[in-house]
């Protein structure tokens, strides 16, 4: 019977072995440390895996162990890339294979959606950070709110929370997983862009006319939203943004494309000043500490802290009531920036954690980890 066993274990390795796969290196090119970053493939190279299919792909790490994936679509029907998440040391290289299989039911770790019950809000999280832009029903609503600020919603879950929040409706008030404490009124917000010409910040007429979600987790999610003209100077400028989150992370990828008659262009991406205590900037990055801003208890609903990190641009760090960057694009140029948010009971303690926050996302936007794919 031994004997017996011992045949059928090595049959299973050597079946194992000979499964068509795509060995994956990952390497960390920098001198971080990091954590839960993601990985991205194109598709084209996983396609050239035998009888493959976003239904049927699975990536191993080196303990065999299947790794949480995610087919993206970038709101199209066929399969764009495979993303997954790992960690890696200073300069070290991981390895993975990539193999058909049967796919795990992975949590949900990112999510968002439009919200037609709350005057169309676009909300969108993972298991750190929540946030929300405000959509064309607030225009008509006793509100009458119009801008293109972005609200940060405070979580110390790791749980997805904008069903059960919206649910609710007593947002403002802290269950114990967290609550909305910021205010946005017609600024930026914390992480919007508009036009910066003249020395003026050029506001959108309207609230976003269209939002479209292109994936949808358990990794990634991502919108992309539209807004109709608005005048720049006496220019008319239209603006197609594209926001994405992936899990474990704090900051968002914002692509920004402003069109219009325009050679080019200073575009100001960042946040609004509220009760500000302390602000800081290094080459590309601006971070901000303040107190919660939409609350009748700021110290006992903590601090907030935000961060912008655009490549290139000039950080003016108190301007027309915001900490903003600075830099110009052509029309039809996408403008690629990050902005995120921390709280004092959600995750970051302090300033001194804040910066570190940013200098990974500033690495892992700056210096991804590198992927080689062979069969």
């Amino acid at each position: 019977m031994m004997m017996k066993n011992s045949i059928l274990g090595v049959a299973a390795l050597l079946a194992a072995s000979c499964t068509p796969a795509l060995k994956v290196d990952v390497t960390n090119p920098s001198q971080i440390e990091r954590d839960d970053e993601t990985v991205e493939i194109a598709w084209s190279e996983i396609a050239a895996l035998k009888g493959v299919t976003p239904e049927n792909v699975v990536v191993l790490d080196d303990d065999k162990e299947q790794v949480p994936s995610q087919v993206l679509y970038r709101g199209g029907a066929e399969p764009q890339a495979l993303i997954f998440q790992t960690d890696a040391d200073a300069l070290e290289t991981k390895r993975f294979r990539i193999v058909t299989g049967v796919r795990e039911a992975y949590r949900a770790e990112a999510f968002g959606r439009q919200v037609p019950e709350r005057y169309d809000d676009y909300a969108w999280e993972n298991n750190k950070v929540a946030y929300r832009l405000y959509g064309p029903a607030l225009e008509t609503s006793p509100e009458k709110l119009v801008t293109p600020g972005i609200d940060v919603w405070v979580k110390c879950t790791d749980k997805l929370v904008i069903d059960e929040w919206y649910a609710k409706g007593d947002y403002h008030h802290n269950y114990g997983d967290g609550m909305d404490c910021y205010k946005v009124g017609v600024t930026l917000g914390s992480g919007a862009s508009v036009p910066f010409v003249d020395g003026k910040f050029w506001f959108m007429d309207h609230n976003y006319a269209t939002a479209r979600t292109l994936d949808n987790g358990p990794i990634r999610t991502s919108v992309e939203l539209t807004y109709a003209p608005f005048d720049v100077n006496g220019t008319p400028v239209s603006l197609v943004k594209t926001i994405s989150l992936d899990a474990n992370q704090r900051f968002n990828r914002m692509d920004n494309v402003y069109t219009g008659e325009f050679a080019e262009m200073p575009v100001a991406a960042g946040f609004v000043r509220h009760d500000v205590k302390r602000v800081m900037n290094g080459d590309n990055w601006m971070g901000m500490e303040e107190a919660a801003s939409d609350t009748k208890d700021p110290v006992r609903d903590g601090d907030i802290f935000l961060g912008v990190i655009l490549p290139g641009a000039e950080m003016l760090a108190d301007t027309l009531g915001h900490a903003v960057a600075v830099k110009s694009v052509k029309s039809g140029e996408t403008l690629t920036y990050y902005a995120g948010s921390g709280w004092s009971q959600g995750g970051v303690e302090n300033m001194g954690e804040w910066v570190e926050e940013i200098g990974a996302a500033q690495a892992a936007a700056t210096q991804p980890l590198t992927v080689t794919v062979r069969k």
